[in-house]
C-alpha cells in the first residue's frame, strides 16, 4: 500500500532511514563509491527534510520510499529507495506511477542517478523519462539527469 508519510515522526523516519541506508549501501557498491553521499545523511537530517514523501508499506512496515521537492509544475525526485530484500517486485515502478497520478497534467518531473546504476537507468527509461544531460558528482560519479513531462 502506498501512502503519504511525514518523516518528522520518529517511527516513520527511522523506517525510511533504515530502508535508505540498506538501498544506498547496495548502490554504493554498484557504483564503486565507498564515500557515497546519500549514506552520509543522518536520521536527524532526514527528519528535517522539506521534501514530500510517499512510502510503500507491507504488513505495516515501510519497505520503500520516494521523496520529491515540488515547485509549482516542476517536481524533482530526490530519493527512490527500495529495501534490497524487495527488489524486482515492481515497487519502484508503483511509487513512480503513484507520484505521477497525484500531479497535475502540466507537471515536469526530474531525477538523477549514477550512470552505472543500470537498474535505475532502465526503470526511468521504461517509464518514459529522457536523459537530458550528464554531469559528475563532487566524488567523481558520472550522473545521468532525466526529465519527463506528463
Amino acid at each position: 500500500m502506498i501512502t503519504e508519510a511525514t518523516p518528522t515522526e520518529y517511527a516513520v523516519a527511522a523506517q525510511i532511514y533504515a530502508v535508505a541506508q540498506a538501498a544506498y549501501a547496495l548502490e554504493a557498491e554498484r557504483v564503486g563509491c565507498a564515500d557515497f553521499p546519500p549514506l552520509q545523511e543522518s536520521l536527524n537530517e532526514l527528519q528535517r527534510s522539506s521534501d514530500s514523501f510517499l512510502v510503500f508499506q507491507q504488513s505495516g512496515c515501510i519497505i520503500a520510499a520516494l521523496s520529491f521537492d515540488r515547485d509549482t509544475d516542476k517536481v524533482a525526485i530526490t530519493r527512490l529507495v527500495v529495501s534490497p530484500t524487495h527488489l524486482r517486485e515492481g515497487i519502484a515502478t508503483a511509487l513512480l506511477v503513484d507520484l505521477e497520478r497525484r500531479l497535475p497534467l502540466t507537471a515536469c518531473l526530474t531525477v538523477s542517478t549514477a550512470q552505472t546504476n543500470t537498474p535505475a537507468v532502465l526503470l526511468y527509461q521504461r517509464l518514459g523519462y529522457t536523459a537530458v544531460r550528464v554531469s559528475n558528482s563532487a566524488e567523481g560519479i558520472p550522473l545521468l539527469h532525466f526529465a519527463k513531462s506528463k
